[in-house]
């Protein structure tokens, strides 16, 4: 009995501080209770909540706006659209600075930041902080830096980070560091900088940036999935600079003037389940891997990308490191000089290509499917078109192993129409990437309708 009671008391007291937990949190309402939303949050305690009513908000006490490292959610009523933080392009002006350790406790929900001008992150600046950022339009930011290459971050620049960014719309940002993607003018959406913990973009969109749309580099992987990236004028995704880990799943890589994705400079990234289509680059429209970085490839369409040089889908130079490539789509991709497909020319390491589709793809030089260089090639159970005979190279079972492939059309089920889902009957039905809806799911994000992977055509 003694027991029971003591329990009971123990419980009394556990329950009546959580209630007063609960109790003591409180909304602090901007205008109303505080003028600014820099007053709301300097008002506010550790679980409180600063309530932004809609509005266009500038000038000081709007703009550079701090956390000062308390675990608190400062939020729009009503959401990104009608609630505006405009930093007017002054220069040295960005919408919000977490640089006091805040955690991700410390929530940032709904709001547009705009109009940012600043050294590093135009719109928004972590350093030593892990905020978590959700439901924001980041747009028409710009970061001035230009140093060297650990400067940019137009929309978004961390550095020591584990940020969170979610159902975020990054849009029409640019840097002016010249690093990122080499085409037009290199600046990044999302710059990851010197953090051996993952950043992760949870559903966002990445579109229209001046620039690379996510450069992750110097021991800085991020975990990258179910976003949208597409339209920007440089790659649409770079891991380089020792960043190993990077994780890219089920993710739409479209229509960037850089290429899809590079993996460069002893980096590491695995790509799942992703449709990586309508790229451009002079190496690797779709996919680049460098000399000495590794990536694994597995469930993607890679289609329709192009490449002025070598390797349309995929472009794979490897020294010291290696690629492997399974169970993926590659068709109607376009080199100028060799590999429309793929390209891949190796050294020291290994090329491993199984379970896959290479069909209808086009070089004006050699090789229109796959180009297989150098040494320890390995293609085992895929349908290429062509077969061996269209590589200029025999199989010799030692640096080149051609194994149980097939050379038979895979029927997709409406190619034309950018669906490249396999008929009932495809010979190749063991074979290639099959998304529940191919080639025509569509591309949106929850503030906009971008555009359908139907739409995405170059005919």
């Amino acid at each position: 009995m003694k027991r029971c009671r003591g329990y009971v008391g123990i419980m009394t007291v556990v329950g009546w501080f959580w209630l007063c937990s609960v109790t003591l949190a409180a909304t602090v309402h901007v205008p109303e209770d505080q003028p600014t939303i820099q007053s709301g949050i300097d008002a506010a305690e550790n679980g409180d909540t600063v309530l932004v009513n809609d509005g266009i908000y500038t000038g000081k006490g709007n703009v550079n706006i701090s956390f000062s490292g308390k675990q608190i959610t400062v939020k729009s009523r009503n959401g990104a659209e009608g609630t505006i933080i405009d930093c007017q392009e002054t220069p040295s002006t960005r919408g919000f600075a977490f640089e006091s350790k805040e955690t991700h406790a410390s929530v940032l929900d709904g709001f547009t930041i705009k109009n940012g001008v600043h050294d590093l992150g135009g719109g928004i600046y972590c350093y030593t902080a892990s905020p978590t950022i959700k439901n924001c339009i980041i747009t028409q930011n710009q970061a001035t830096a230009t140093r060297f290459h650990g400067q940019g971050g137009g929309g978004i620049y961390g550095t020591d980070t584990t940020v969170h960014i979610i159902d975020c719309l990054i849009t029409k940002n640019k840097a002016d560091s010249g690093f990122g993607s080499g085409v037009l003018i290199d600046g990044n959406a999302v710059w990851t900088f010197n953090t051996l913990q993952s950043v992760t973009l949870d559903n966002c969109t990445i579109s229209e940036n001046i620039g690379s749309g996510v450069v992750c580099l110097d021991l800085s992987p991020a975990i990258i999935k179910d976003c949208t990236v597409l339209q920007n004028s440089g790659r649409g995704i770079v891991n380089t600079f020792f960043s190993r880990g990077t994780s890219i799943t089920n993710c739409r890589i479209g229509q960037n003037a850089g290429g899809g994705i590079e993996c460069s400079e002893e980096s590491y990234a695995k790509i799942e389940d992703c449709i990586i289509k309508q790229n451009t680059a002079e190496y690797g429209g779709g996919i680049y891997c460098s000399p000495t970085s590794e990536i694994e490839v597995s469930g993607c369409i890679i289609a329709e990308n192009m490449a002025t040089e070598t390797g349309g889908g995929i472009d794979v130079i490897s020294t010291r490191g290696a690629a492997t490539i399974t169970h993926c789509t590659i068709t109607e991709n376009t080199a100028h000089d060799r590999g429309g497909g793929i390209a891949a020319h190796i050294e020291f390491s290994q090329f491993t290509l199984t379970n896959s589709i290479v069909w209808n793809n086009h070089s004006h030089g050699d090789h229109a499917e796959v180009s297989p260089g150098g040494r320890r090639v390995i293609i085992k159970l895929c349908d290429i078109r062509g077969g061996v005979a269209g590589m200029g190279r025999e199989p010799d079972g030692d640096w080149f192993i051609y194994e149980n492939n097939i050379d038979a059309d895979p029927r997709f089920i409406n190619s034309d129409a950018g669906d490249y889902r396999l008929e009932p009957n495809s010979p190749a039905a063991v074979m290639g990437a099959q998304p529940p809806l191919g080639g025509v799911t569509a591309v949106t994000h929850k503030k906009k309708q971008l555009v359908t992977w139907g739409e995405l055509k170059i005919k």
